[in-house]
């Protein structure tokens, strides 16, 4: 796509971090699906945001992502987070699970056009 400004690409250190983040965006009633698609690494899990306000940069999408290189299950839909007093726990999974965050993932055929090559 020509005249396609690249997305602001921001890297996290985990899985846990991308379920944070959508997680906390969702219980202020913003819809935040996780996006993932093939990378030269493994997968690549994204949650997009756009600056708000932030002077020339506004509407200018920020995406958080984490490129996952361990074992996956074949058919992804889910990430489940979830927090209590023995510690946070983040897994994929095909369903949603009772008690647990249930974070859609959208499985996207190829990396979109306005994220960085070095991705």
């Amino acid at each position: 796509m020509d005249g396609l400004e690249n997305a602001v690409a921001i890297r996290v250190d985990s899985l846990g971090d991308i379920a944070r983040l959508a997680s906390t965006l969702a219980a202020r009633m913003f819809i935040m699906p996780v996006y993932r698609f093939p990378g030269s690494s493994g997968s690549v899990y994204m949650v997009q945001t756009i600056y708000k306000d932030y002077y020339k940069y506004y509407g200018v999408p920020i995406v958080y992502y984490y490129i996952h290189r361990g074992e996956e299950p074949a058919s992804v839909r889910y990430i489940l987070a979830r927090a209590d007093e023995t510690g946070e726990r983040v897994e994929l999974s095909d369903r949603t699970r009772t008690g647990w965050v249930s974070i859609p993932v959208i499985n996207l055929v190829e990396k979109p056009p306005y994220i960085p090559d070095d991705i």
